[in-house]
């Protein structure tokens, strides 16, 4: 026999085996199909329809009772099947996607603890069996469901609470019948009220002024209960960048600036300015910050700002009072030469305070990190506001560098007024009171536009 005959009838063979073992896989692959089939058929009726785990384990060990002598892979086969089976049901039920993924969970969690069962030698179908771990996991994949099911209702109370801000309508919550009875009840007493103590319907303009003092004795409780040492440290404050700005200037040999006693000068710009600042801190984080009231139907995020920014101010002209008084008792701090005029440009100062303060709370209700940087804006228009000089004290080609704040023009001003022996030469009340206005004219048009960011609590 030659090597072409060798060769011819080695290919012949292989031929053959191939083909008989493509054969074989044919009939292997049909019975496990026909295995798969009867496994299915062997199942009980029904169990698609429940979500007891019971039932989808009675439901999966039915259909391997009917081949108990599969392999892994047909097992698999009778697995999937079972998975068709429960999708087809769902679908023709019109399941939610949520229930249709929970129910798909656990048919494979029932099959993973069978899977490590029967690798470990148990008896899967004999009478009473289930997995020792079943109802734990059960529990388990309960909980997620349920959580997940929470956390969406939550997501669309807060879609719709943010709708309904946005487009000012009022919010209304699902009630049971009894309770929108109850309700209406409620809002018809109430209404009567508000009628009987301020002769206004809520949601006029008369409801919101009245507002204003329940706020402002709000914000008193909470100042008070907040610490007794914030209050000490407004009057302790002042007092010791006074003395900071004063031993600056004694260090020097200077006692007087442009006719003005040094501690006068720097209480004026110590305490003027802490005042501003601590007015736009408060201002700008209750806007963000005070949700919990403005759920209450006549108080406005604007109202919250406006009663703190009015009350900081209130609460250092005493601090001025008390500096006054005691410094001068001392014989350390001169009076003013016209009253009425140094109060009226401390508070205007204080009411550029809450104008800064709304611009940032505004800002920050959208950029949420921006009241990070206010104390560093807030350092900085320190420096060109004429707190610890004024412009009178520079050479001419550099007052442009501080004159172009208002805040400078209004301290400047504000120890014009306060000093007989001083009248600043470069400081305008027009250009002090416009930049005022307009400040105040932003700050509303920016909480207009912000107000619909400011969610209830």
């Amino acid at each position: 026999m030659s090597n072409q005959d060798r060769i011819k009838n080695w290919r012949e063979r292989r031929t053959a085996r191939h083909a008989d073992g493509a054969a074989a896989n044919a009939i292997a692959a049909a019975s496990a199909a026909s295995g798969a089939s009867a496994g299915l058929h062997g199942a009980r009726s029904g169990w698609t329809a429940s979500d007891d785990v019971r039932n989808v384990l009675s439901g999966v060990l039915d259909a391997l009772a009917s081949a108990p002598r599969e392999s892994v892979a047909g097992r698999r086969r009778i697995y999937d099947a079972l998975e068709s089976e429960l999708d087809a049901e769902l679908a023709r039920d019109g399941a939610p996607p949520e229930l249709a993924d929970f129910r798909r969970r656990q048919l494979r969690m029932v099959v993973r603890l069978l899977e490590a069962d029967i690798r470990a030698g148990v008896d899967v179908l004999m009478a009473g069996y289930a997995p020792a771990t079943l109802d734990a996991d059960n529990a388990r994949l309960c909980d997620g469901f349920d959580r997940r099911a929470q956390q969406r209702k939550q997501q669309e109370v807060r879609e719709a609470r943010r709708r309904a801000s946005s487009e000012d309508v009022a919010f209304d919550i699902a009630l049971q019948p009894q309770e929108e009875r109850e309700v209406a009840l409620l809002r018809e007493r109430l209404a009567g009220i508000h009628a009987r103590q301020h002769c206004a319907q809520p949601g006029t303009l008369q409801s919101w002024l009245a507002s204003i003092a329940p706020l402002l004795r709000i914000q008193l409780h909470i100042l008070q209960n907040e610490s007794r040492i914030a209050l000490l440290w407004s009057v302790v404050g002042p007092a010791v960048l006074l003395s900071l700005i004063s031993s600056l200037y004694f260090l020097m040999g200077t006692h007087y600036v442009l006719g003005m006693d040094v501690p006068t000068f720097s209480l004026l710009g110590a305490t003027t300015w802490i005042m501003f600042r601590q007015t736009v801190f408060r201002t700008s984080t209750s806007y963000v910050a005070a949700r919990w009231l403005i759920n209450l139907e006549p108080v406005k995020p604007l109202s919250v700002a406006l009663v703190q920014g009015c009350l900081f101010i209130s609460i250092y002209l005493s601090v001025y009072a008390i500096l006054i008084g005691v410094g001068h008792g001392i014989g350390l701090i001169t009076l003013p030469v016209r009253w009425s005029g140094a109060i009226a440009y401390v508070v205007l100062m204080g009411g550029a305070g809450v104008a800064i303060g709304l611009i940032f709370g505004c800002i920050a209700s959208t950029w949420h990190f921006f009241l990070r940087f206010a104390p560093v804006i807030e350092r900085c228009l320190e420096l060109f506001s004429s707190v610890f000089f004024v412009s009178e004290q520079l050479p001419e080609q550099y007052r442009k560098y501080v004159l172009w704040s208002p805040f400078a023009h209004g301290m400047q001003l504000l120890r014009s007024s306060y000093f007989d022996s001083y009248t600043s030469h470069d400081a305008s009340f027009t250009y002090f009171v416009t930049a005022l206005v307009l400040l105040a004219v932003l700050g509303v048009a920016m909480e207009r536009i912000a107000r619909t960011r400011v969610q209830p609590m």
